[in-house]
């Protein structure tokens, strides 16, 4: 066996009786609840083994604010969410990447953004009829897909015909090929590695050819649509043939899943939150849109379910409020929101719209000792970048649907899935309602 990098001096960690998992399968098992007992038994600071993986875990205020605080060149987040993302996803979709989120989400694309929104909400809507019963989750889900690939899968309103004859293969491919499945059921990459990805990459194929499609469409119009997706293409005009289309197609998959992953799930929280509270629901009705923004930050950060990974790349030193550790490369620094976020004052287990009064910012933001202690989007250069478009779309979705239909709730006391160890939390269970258009 390997030796596993070290650090001096070396934390407290649990026992384990599994020599090679050591903590690995209690963390699959509950990561939450494992973090939690972890805490209660060895303090804010501790170290885990991890399947061939050390862990240093903070979740003291010092600890968490360093954790951080690192520059990205001394402990890299993208390098330790890589390493869980390539247990699902074919490396090479990574290879010669042109475009990445950063690029497509500034101001005046969020314009861009919400027209396509408002249009995919209107067709959902209308799909509903009178009545119907619908699953939040899948229901949000295809919401999100079809918006993203609006935006900037070429599919520019994904409304009509020759839209909709690929929107749904495409829905089907990007499900399978789903990153954030390393991170909602990370149980599951034993298969994909028993399996060495071939479904994974006969659905990258599949993506590859119909984005194929919708480049030759374009091209044989010859009049660019000045969207998201002609920037995209833009990024490979200086490569011809089937490798423009393979690193066109791979780019927007890449856009799509790091945008959209958790847009969903987070827009099925902010309905079953509104749902399970009807007075909250009735002011949205009466048109306190600013109400829909303040729980929807609020169910991300009640339902968010990330680890914090930093992987160190030189020997550094990182502290708590007590001791300093020297670390050596390889070990990854670690926090679990879904811990810090609900034990970090009082009051913030439970739903509260309140804890957001003014955009993203936590209201006790200045109570806290730190402010990371309380996590959505992220902090500093790791905020996500999608978090305007995310909270613009969830807006527009719950605003119509509210607006036009009475919600009936099919479900009761839905719950985060236990499993999951990164983004915004699945249900643990389905969240079906009763819809029916109300008469205007």
């Amino acid at each position: 066996m390997k030796r596993l990098p070290g650090m001096d001096p070396s934390p407290p960690s649990p026992r384990t009786l599994v020599p090679w998992a050591k903590s690995g399968f209690a963390v699959l098992r509950d990561p939450s609840a494992f973090f939690s007992r972890c805490r209660l038994d060895l303090g804010d600071t501790f170290r885990i083994d991890v399947f061939g993986h050390r862990l240093l875990c903070f979740f003291s205020p010092q600890g968490v604010h360093e954790l951080w605080a690192l520059p990205e060149r001394e402990a890299s987040k993208g390098l330790a969410d890589f390493a869980l993302l390539r247990h699902k996803v074919p490396v090479e979709l990574f290879a010669g990447r042109r475009t990445r989120p950063h690029d497509l989400f500034s101001g005046d694309d969020v314009a861009h953004y919400l027209r396509h929104c408002e249009r995919v909400v209107a067709r959902e809507l209308g799909m509903l009829g009178d009545s119907a019963e619908v699953e939040l989750f899948a229901f949000t889900r295809r919401f999100s897909h079809r918006v993203g690939l609006a935006s900037w899968g070429g599919l520019t309103g994904a409304i009509g015909d020759e839209s909709q004859r690929v929107l749904d293969p495409l829905i089907r491919s990007l499900d399978q090929l789903d990153a954030a499945e390393s991170f909602v059921h990370p149980q599951r990459a034993f298969r994909t590695w028993a399996t060495r990805k071939r479904a994974e990459r006969r659905a990258l194929a599949r993506l590859e050819n119909l984005f194929g499609e919708i480049v030759a469409q374009r091209d044989r119009r010859g009049q660019a649509e000045n969207d998201l997706f002609d920037r995209i293409c833009e990024r490979w005009r200086d490569v011809d043939g089937d490798l423009r289309v393979q690193g066109i197609a791979r780019d927007v998959v890449l856009v799509h899943m790091g945008a959209q992953s958790n847009l969903f799930a987070a827009a099925a929280w902010t309905l079953v939150h509104l749902i399970e509270r009807p007075a909250l629901l009735a002011r949205v009705r009466d048109g306190d849109v600013a109400l829909i923004d303040r729980c929807a930050h609020e169910s991300i950060r009640l339902r968010q379910r990330s680890i914090v990974l930093r992987r160190v790349l030189r020997p550094l030193q990182i502290g708590d409020e007590n001791v300093r550790y020297d670390v050596e490369p390889g070990i990854l620094l670690a926090t679990m929101m879904s811990v810090t976020n609900t034990t970090a004052a009082p009051g913030l287990a439970d739903f509260d719209p309140d804890h957001y009064r003014a955009g993203p910012r936590f209201a006790g933001r200045d109570e806290l000792p730190t402010r990371e202690l309380v996590t959505t989007f992220g902090h500093g250069p790791h905020t996500c970048p999608a978090m305007h478009f995310s909270i613009a779309a969830i807006r527009s979705l719950t605003q119509s649907l509210v607006a036009g239909f009475d919600l009936e709730p099919r479900f009761r006391d839905p719950q985060p899935l236990r499993r999951q160890i990164g983004g915004v939390a699945r249900a643990d269970r389905p969240c079906r309602v009763r819809v029916r258009r109300r008469s205007a």
